[in-house]
């Protein structure tokens, strides 16, 4: 008896078609090729390259293994919706800012948002000890705020100093000339966070 052709389903269809524009999104966004895919996930590269043209409908196995290989679930593709996609935007290391101190012995990484640094700057802070980071005054008004998550860290602002250590933060004018030195035997590792002049004053408004 020859076998019967499903019937096409506009629902299924749509269905499949929102599930192969997620795999290809996903992909795509951790810069993963078909090859890179099919290597971590163990599905052909011609089935992942099928799923993603909606020309294939997969079984829950084949989306159980891409799943795992994109870190995240099946409901989660199955259920995505793009124009309400909660991920902004995904970097890799080498995509982020490094900055160094005069010493070679700090290192800033500009994690925040590039879009926003003229109003918030977010920055991960380590030091070897010893090392310090000296800073120009930021803009009239701007406080910068120090969360210790490792180590020990003096701040000075002018003739003023703090010291504080892990799961301490300090918050302090930025707008002196001020620094960060590494007053402990270990390395440090804090997360700074750079609240600029014009922010301060609109939310005083």
């Amino acid at each position: 008896m020859a076998r019967q052709k499903r019937q096409y389903c506009p629902e299924t269809n749509a269905l499949s078609e929102k599930l192969g524009q997620t795999i290809l999104r996903l992909r795509t966004a951790d810069k993963l090729s078909l090859g890179d895919l099919s290597e971590m996930s163990g599905v052909a590269k011609s089935m992942i390259s099928q799923i993603e043209k909606n020309e294939t409908n997969p079984s829950l196995a084949t989306l159980s293994r891409l799943s795992l290989a994109l870190k995240t679930s099946v409901e989660a593709m199955v259920s995505a919706d793009e124009s309400q996609d909660v991920l902004i935007e995904k970097l890799f290391v080498q995509d982020i800012p490094l900055l160094k101190s005069e010493d070679g012995l700090c290192e800033l990484r500009i994690i925040g948002s590039v879009d926003t640094l003229q109003w918030v700057q977010w920055y991960d802070f380590r030091a070897e000890p010893g090392g310090i980071l000296k800073s120009s005054p930021h803009p009239a008004g701007s406080v910068e705020n120090l969360s210790i998550l490792a180590g020990e860290v003096t701040v000075e602002v002018g003739s003023k100093s703090w010291t504080a250590k892990a799961g301490e933060t300090i918050r302090y004018r930025g707008d002196f000339e001020h620094s960060l030195t590494n007053t402990g035997d270990k390395p440090a590792h804090a997360t700074m966070v750079n609240i600029l002049a014009h922010m301060v004053r609109t939310q005083a408004l």
